[in-house]
């Protein structure tokens, strides 16, 4: 009986560690600023966060994370509910497509491949935003949010790997092949 609740809470926190640690990164980046430019960084780390989760453990972090983690996204930015659950749902099915064709374990490769992602997400988002508001987005906002995003990636990849090995065991995946 022990064991068995001990695995159920083990595996548990194996799905929760993807979506808390990315939305403590959202938390402390939606501290407030004098300067609005910075507030293009706000949705960084859902978009990392979601990119890497699912590229680097597919095991901890599914769909229905990505739809939790999109929810999250709309009631902290106070806009129309579903837009970011639509382009993280987007940003979540193209790096399941992107990590069945390529090796992404190399860091340059995972990194290229997240420009590709996440260029594919901001136009859709854009284009959504700009369906629902009949007039076109600015596409200079959606490129500065796109720049800014890319280039935090690695500091946001690294924090990931680091709450990765820190909070998700490997011995237990691996224990189960073997076994």
């Amino acid at each position: 009986m022990k064991s068995s609740i001990k695995n159920f809470l083990s595996n548990s926190a194996a799905f929760l560690v993807p979506v808390i640690s990315t939305l403590c990164l959202v938390i402390l980046l939606y501290l407030p600023r004098g300067d609005s430019y910075w507030n293009f960084l706000r949705q960084a780390p859902f978009y990392a966060g979601i990119y890497f989760w699912q590229s680097q453990r597919p095991d901890a972090f599914n769909f229905i994370s990505a739809f939790i983690l999109g929810v999250f996204a709309d009631v902290l930015g106070g806009v129309m509910l579903g837009i970011n659950i639509l382009s993280f749902l987007v940003l979540y099915l193209v790096s399941v497509f992107l990590s069945e064709r390529f090796n992404i374990k190399r860091f340059s490769y995972s990194w290229l491949l997240f420009s590709s992602a996440l260029l594919i997400t901001m136009l859709f988002k854009g284009a959504i935003i700009s369906i629902f508001f009949r007039q076109l987005l600015p596409l200079n906002l959606l490129g500065i949010e796109f720049l800014l995003t890319l280039a935090v990636y690695p500091l946001l990849a690294r924090i990931y790997i680091l709450i990765e090995r820190r909070f998700i065991h490997l011995e237990e995946r691996y224990e189960k092949v073997q076994s």
